[in-house]
């Protein structure tokens, strides 16, 4: 039960936190701590788990978004691939500071949130129709959005760095006070 408990806790956490992103979208558009999944798994576990169990949370809770927003588009290819590198440079970014304090921690899961950001938008940029190619094109894809969006960019990079900050938060609160839960390299011996 030990080596189930954190990927348990990882999954019910994320599962919460994209219901309740795609519940209120208008409120809180993008309070979804992806970069922070992938950022604490790379804390939680050694080797390709600490990448395999995020990406299995995500794959298994992915396309609710999708279906209860009502927007196919997320479920493109290139939105996919797009997502996948952004989570792969969260992931070494948590690997790179594994074994740092809490409050470095902390500043890598908005670096993390930083990246995703700064990734996935300038995919939109450089692949989308929706910006013009030049650097205010970019700048409108990191900050204010397509036009006529309600929502502009920077709403959702703030609301996913709090979302990441929460779930990191709340994952490095319980791995100090549960240290013995660990997810094992090999089965423990009975007693």
């Amino acid at each position: 039960m030990n080596r189930l408990l954190p990927m348990a806790m990882i999954v019910m956490l994320l599962i919460a936190f994209r219901i309740i992103g795609s519940v209120f979208p208008e409120t809180l558009p993008n309070f979804q701590p992806l970069a922070a999944l992938f950022f604490c798994g790379a804390l939680m576990a050694k080797g390709w788990r600490g990448w395999a169990i995020p990406l299995g949370a995500w794959v298994l809770t992915y396309p609710a978004p999708a279906l209860i927003e009502g927007n196919a588009g997320y479920l493109s290819a290139g939105v996919i691939v797009t997502t996948i590198l952004a989570f792969a440079v969260t992931f070494l970014i948590g690997k790179r500071l594994s074994g740092a304090g809490f409050g470095t921690l902390l500043l890598g899961s908005v670096a993390s949130a930083l990246a995703f950001h700064l990734i996935t938008c300038g995919a939109a940029w450089i692949g989308g129709p929706l910006y013009p190619k030049n650097p205010a094109g970019l700048l409108q894809s990191l900050w204010t959005g397509p036009v006529g969006s309600p929502i502009p960019s920077w709403v959702f990079l703030r609301n996913m760095t709090c979302a990441n900050l929460l779930f990191t938060t709340v994952f490095l609160s319980a791995r100090i006070a549960l240290p013995h839960v660990r997810i094992a390299k090999a089965p423990v011996p009975a007693r």
